[in-house]
């Protein structure tokens, strides 16, 4: 799916950063795809993701995974968010073997998902879709910084002057880290939002920032 394909970063930033989207195709198997896409979600849930959820009902943090799961129709699409390759690689070997029903994509830096086909056994990737970057009138786009915290959310959910709010209100004592990233996770409805990866870049980005303490 395009909007987990425009994430912002170098490849130390993105290499433990994995969007796997499981979804049911139109005019093949739709009709009743609601219970495979059910136990695609609780076999991700095993693994340890950062985020998961669905466009339509929320993710982790602005709802359950209970609710998640009871929400799912024929057709839902679902995303899981994880933080380490460790844990795709587990995910796609039961997936493998368990092969609920609905296609699954992985969204990565390209040769490390190759890499871990390889070591979940499934062999070659056999279709790759690229972002082609941003086209028009770029230098109205927010510092690059700020591009790799909100393009995390692919359907641009976290709004570019939150950002810079959110670090100022850590340096001021309001929120701490772990309270902000998870604030823009609830954002990101999707689940796309890794709080892992948000947490080092806000972190880098802190000394950036200014704050008047009088």
């Amino acid at each position: 799916m395009t909007h987990s394909l425009h994430r912002r970063g170098d490849r130390e930033s993105l290499k433990d950063d994995f969007v796997v989207l499981g979804c049911p195709s139109t005019g093949i198997n739709k009709k009743g795809s609601a219970p495979k896409t059910r136990e695609y979600l609780r076999i991700a849930y095993t693994h340890g993701p950062i985020n998961e959820g669905d466009m339509k009902t929320g993710n982790i943090y602005n709802t359950t995974i209970e609710d998640i799961l009871d929400r799912v129709t024929d057709g839902t699409i679902v995303q899981v968010t994880y933080d380490s390759r460790e844990k795709v690689v587990a995910l796609l070997k039961e997936l493998k073997e368990k092969r609920p029903g609905i296609s699954i994509t992985v969204s990565g830096v390209t040769d490390i998902v190759q890499e871990m086909m390889y070591e979940a056994g499934l062999g070659r990737i056999h279709t790759v879709e690229y972002s082609m970057g941003t086209w028009g009138q770029t230098e109205k786009l927010p510092d690059f910084d700020v591009l790799k915290i909100t393009t995390m959310c692919g359907h641009a959910m976290i709004a570019n002057d939150l950002v810079g709010k959110m670090i100022r209100d850590i340096k001021r004592g309001r929120w701490t880290l772990d309270e902000v990233a998870v604030e823009m996770a609830k954002c990101c409805t999707c689940g796309n939002f890794n709080l892992t990866r948000g947490k080092q870049i806000l972190k880098e980005m802190m000394p950036l920032y200014m704050i008047n303490r009088y």
